[in-house]
């Protein structure tokens, strides 16, 4: 069973779903584990930092600011626009969304860079690593793993200074009024409007607009594999319509939301 060209060309995705299913592996609001055999994706912009591992000897690149980074284990901060080529190099992407309590601290370790990492840290998980990949890791040990694989940076690398002391004020705040703006969030912090515009930035790694966007498609990722039309999950998220959807979803995650609700090519899998 091929993937049709039409989801093939637009997404770099499927083309050997054939053999071996991508999988999601979903975390609820805190980030989804996903695997494919082949990944080739351009300019895209996830919200999410990211740690990428191949599973075997393969190695795949990353393209970034006219640089490139090719290795089997490497981190990816949020919002930075970039090109993955996986061609039949069976990856294993640790995704993780700002809803994460491990999002802050992830992101101030990457500080902004791409950072190839050494793949033998996570010599430990080969064999999940590769359940992973096929789909055969039950729920909860994939929860395990997706810990796991977001302590062992930590471990390797210099730990960044903390966090604003205000962030968690800001993030209560943020979640209780989603619509706010920038004016309303430093009147009610009490700061400037320039240091609320600076904090955001800080601690999500996004602007206000961005993060309100984010906030649309975490209620696409609730409403994705349910049995509403993409136009319905559309609006019910704030979308204008199906297309602007679409647009966007394209441009974060380089595939169409038709493709990662398909079950021909993607196998979801939920760990809570």
């Amino acid at each position: 069973m091929a993937v049709k060209h039409s989801e093939r060309d637009s997404s770099g995705f499927g083309i050997l779903s054939h053999e071996v299913k991508d999988n999601v592996y979903m975390m609820g609001r805190s980030g989804f584990i996903y695997t494919a055999p082949w990944i080739d994706t351009r300019d895209t912009r996830p919200p999410s930092a990211a740690v990428l591992l191949s599973v075997g000897e393969g190695r795949f690149t990353v393209s970034a600011g006219g640089q490139e980074w090719r290795g089997r284990a490497i981190l990816v901060p949020p919002f930075v626009p970039r090109s993955l080529l996986a061609a039949n190099v069976p990856l294993v992407c640790f995704h993780v969304m700002p809803a994460s309590p491990h999002y802050d601290a992830l992101n101030g370790l990457a500080k902004g860079r791409i950072s190839l990492l050494d793949r033998g840290q996570f010599g430990h998980l080969e064999q999940e690593l590769e359940a992973l990949f096929r789909g055969g890791l039950p729920a909860c040990e994939a929860e395990e793993v997706y810990q796991e694989v977001l302590r062992v940076p930590f471990r390797h690398m210099p730990v960044p200074p903390r966090v604003d002391p205000r962030a968690g004020r800001l993030r209560t705040l943020l979640e209780a009024q989603p619509e706010v703006s920038l004016a309303q969030l430093a009147e009610q912090l009490g700061v400037s409007y320039f240091w609320a515009s600076r904090v955001i930035s800080d601690v999500f790694g996004m602007s206000l607009r961005d993060y309100k966007a984010w906030r649309k498609l975490q209620r696409v990722f609730e409403l994705l594999h349910s049995d509403r039309s993409i136009t319905e999950i559309a609006h019910a998220a704030g979308f204008t319509d199906s297309a602007h959807l679409s647009r966007t979803y394209q441009r974060w995650f380089g595939q169409p939301p038709s493709y990662s609700r398909n079950r021909r090519y993607v196998r979801i899998l939920r760990c809570w």
